[in-house]
């Protein structure tokens, strides 16, 4: 199986504070890894830095075998996608405005009934002309998971995936993710307290590891104040 995703030794820092240090990962292509923490542990920040939105303090990230940084023009290319709802959402737009709006911004267009297939997919047929301001947060999610059905990328980073998401959805959101997988080869990482999304990865890594413990002199500093 080939690599899609590698990092080596990432640390990632808030202000003075390290939030996660030495982490290492490699993400090969059908692989589902699940990143598990509490809340607060770098799981949305360690995704973001991933996904080439930020940049880490220190540490490499290569996709498809080519670093990340210092110049990030890979995201288009390989479709190394953030998810969460559509980070373009448009609330004044409707339903298939932001679809496509969505999808083009990753160089690609289909069909008006390509379009419709994948809303159908999701639960969402006949919806196409509803405003976007009208949809419920599980709605946004399912809006997420057809633009994610069309754009089938290399690399999924999920956060959170399954929020406002009620069983049918979440049972949905692991069939396209399943079905991207064995298909399209996807990788996917997904940050998530979901267990039925947690069950069904083939692995879980916890962020908890990678979180520095505090030094006794800063122990020391705490009890003093």
């Amino acid at each position: 199986m080939s690599c899609y995703l590698l990092c080596e030794n990432i640390e990632l820092k808030a202000g003075y504070n390290t939030l996660i240090s030495s982490f290492s990962l490699k993400l090969y292509s059908k692989e589902s890894i699940a990143l598990i923490g509490p809340n607060g542990s770098g799981k949305t920040s360690l995704l973001r830095v991933l996904a080439g939105i930020s940049r880490p303090y220190k540490g490499k990230i290569f996709v498809m075998e080519e670093e990340l940084w210092p110049i990030n023009n890979i995201r288009n290319e390989h479709y190394s996608v953030f998810l969460t709802n559509i980070p373009s959402l448009l609330m004044d737009h409707c339903v298939l405005w932001n679809l496509e709006f969505y999808t083009e911004s990753y160089g690609l267009k289909f069909s008006k009934e390509e379009y419709s297939s994948a809303l159908s997919k999701v639960n969402l047929e006949g919806r196409e002309s509803q405003s976007a301001r009208t949809l419920s947060t599980g709605q946004k999610r399912r809006l997420s998971l057809a633009a994610l059905y069309l754009i089938k990328p290399n690399i999924i980073l999920a956060d959170e995936p399954t929020n406002g998401l009620d069983e049918s959805g979440c049972n949905l959101c692991i069939q396209i993710f399943n079905e991207l997988s064995q298909k399209n080869m996807s990788s996917i990482l997904i940050a998530t307290h979901d267990q039925k999304l947690i069950q069904w990865c083939q692995k879980t890594i916890s962020l908890e590891e990678f979180i520095p413990k505090p030094s006794i002199e800063k122990k020391l500093v705490k009890k003093l104040l």
